[in-house]
């Protein structure tokens, strides 16, 4: 912990809304030859259980929380930006938010599980699916401010199977996201804190020279509010080199 506080001037994303909402997104595939393996699924049993898992572009498996889990997202901005709209809170009080339309984009594929073990294929997997939703939130987002989005869920329901030899006659589910959506804005701000060290290790550390900070500029900064008319008089105590 830090021995004093003193005033820090730090940037952070400022946080002016935040909703969450769950989509469902269909997905159905008849007579998909492309999807499947064919010899795979010649040696699939009949008892089949469909798992949908999250990739990346590259087939790769990903956590909802990493940075590949949405391939795009992008904000589809009208000519003359965010269109405002008057929103009727559940109280009566009547605010002004902004239309925000976005394109999120990632991929996923399906695991067919054979259930019954004694085929030669214990499961199979498909190639890799793309998959793209647009949403349209009401959300504070002034100008100058960014849509964030991140997943906070990713699954697919149990859906249904019909398979005919070696040829998949169709297949679907739903996919149901639930999505996080923040607007953000980086700012500057004041707080009152210190450095932080790191806590000594379980074991000896001997070798590292103690972590040192360069000494903040105290008398000058961070700086105090200011009026229009401040700023001329403390601009005017200084001489000019150019008269």
């Amino acid at each position: 912990m830090g021995e004093h506080f003193e005033a820090l001037c730090i940037r952070v994303p400022k946080v002016y809304d935040w909703v969450r909402r769950q989509v469902i997104l269909p997905q159905i595939f008849t007579n998909d030859a492309s999807l499947f393996d064919e010899e795979a699924l010649e040696d699939l049993g009949h008892d089949v259980e469909v798992e949908v898992i999250l990739t990346d572009s590259k087939g790769h498996p990903v956590d909802v929380s990493d940075e590949e889990a949405l391939d795009h997202v992008i904000e589809l901005v009208p000519q003359g930006g965010r269109k405002p709209k008057k929103i009727v809170l559940p109280d009566g009080e009547i605010v002004i938010l902004h239309e925000v339309k976005l394109s999120i984009s990632g991929f996923y594929k399906i695991k067919l599980i054979n259930l019954g073990g004694h085929h030669r294929y214990s499961d199979v997997e498909s190639s890799v699916i793309p998959w793209k939703i647009h949403q349209t939130f009401y959300l504070c987002a002034p100008e100058g401010t960014e849509p964030v989005v991140h997943l906070d869920s990713f699954e697919g329901t149990d859906g249904s199977i019909r398979l005919s030899d070696i040829h998949l006659q169709q297949l679907s589910f739903d996919l149901v996201l639930g999505l996080s959506v923040q607007i953000e804005k980086d700012v500057k701000i004041e707080v009152e804190g210190s450095f932080c060290y790191p806590r000594p290790e379980v074991i000896s550390t001997s070798g590292f020279s103690p972590i040192e900070y360069p000494p903040q500029c105290e008398a000058i900064f961070p700086g105090r509010p200011y009026r229009d008319s401040d700023e001329s008089d403390f601009e005017s105590d200084f001489e000019s080199d150019f008269d």
